[in-house]
């Protein structure tokens, strides 16, 4: 019953985000000489995550997802929540790290009144994070991705920076 309102809140973030985001990037290249280490996040390959909390959101129709991430250097932690239209939704912890711009970390959530664990993997491109799609499954249906980052296919739509709540 409080899903509704968690969702529209999400969404109501999303457009927040996408409005802030599309007003900041033309303050980026002002000066080259007073970029910050978040101002440079514009450039996926040499940027790393910003150190600290961080919220992203992602909605696909009536399919919505949140992600908390803590950095502290190449280490990730967090929540990841996924509202699944009309399907089991699930929410866990992830624990995890950073290279470069891929996040390769474990995600423990409870779905279906059961404890899982899987892999999950994302791709950070300035403020946007893309998930990682899985090459195969393995016996128990769990994702298995490329081992090779440059291998790994991305989903199209993104997890859109916004603010915490």
């Amino acid at each position: 019953m409080h899903m509704k309102p968690f969702s529209l809140l999400l969404i109501a973030g999303a457009a927040l985000a996408v409005s802030c985001q599309q007003s900041g990037t033309t303050t980026d290249h002002t000066s080259d000489s007073t970029l910050t280490q978040g101002d440079t996040a514009t450039t996926a390959s040499t940027s790393p995550l910003a150190t600290g909390l961080q919220c992203f959101t992602q909605v696909v129709g009536k399919d919505t997802a949140f992600l908390h991430l803590e950095a502290a250097n190449d280490s990730i932690s967090g929540q990841l929540e996924y509202h699944r239209y009309e399907k089991d939704s699930n929410k866990g912890d992830i624990k995890g790290s950073l290279q470069g711009n891929i996040i390769t970390v474990q995600y423990h959530f409870m779905s279906e009144g059961m404890m899982s664990t899987r892999q999950e993997v994302f791709k950070l491109d300035g403020e946007r994070l893309y998930a990682g799609l899985p090459a195969s499954f393995d016996e128990q249906g769990a994702p298995v991705f490329e081992k090779d980052p440059a291998n790994i296919k991305f989903d199209t739509t993104p997890f859109v920076k916004v603010p915490c709540p």
